[in-house]
């Protein structure tokens, strides 16, 4: 539901166009992807402009919530409710995925640029 007038001017503004909706959530080591049971993308973050992921506390055991970074909205917080106690395992997904792609750059890491090389 929309927040009051003094929580927006610290949250800034919401979108809710998309929300209560189903949507299908796919989690890589290179995004994660929010569509729409239209086909519509409503969001696809690279995992290296996300900044922070949470899930399944007790106290809001069906919901997870990640900020990400997109040229659309700068910084959002993007929140999904998670049914059926899915949370856990969204989370838990989450974290593997960005476990994975740090293993990944650990045995590739990119090489430095010397001023030579410029």
């Amino acid at each position: 539901q929309p927040c009051g007038r003094s929580l927006n001017s610290i949250l800034g503004k919401s979108n809710l166009k998309f929300a209560g909706m189903p949507i299908t959530l796919t989690i890589s080591t290179s995004s994660l992807n929010l569509m729409a049971s239209s086909g519509e993308i409503i969001a696809n973050h690279h995992m290296q402009s996300i900044s922070f992921a949470s899930g399944g506390d007790p106290d809001t055991a069906e919901y997870v919530a990640y900020v990400a970074k997109d040229p659309v909205n700068q910084r959002a917080c993007h929140i999904l409710e998670c049914p059926e106690g899915l949370a856990q395992d969204v989370i838990s997904t989450i974290g593997q995925a960005f476990e994975l792609r740090f293993k990944q750059y650990l045995k590739n890491p990119p090489k430095l640029v010397t001023p030579h090389d410029r």
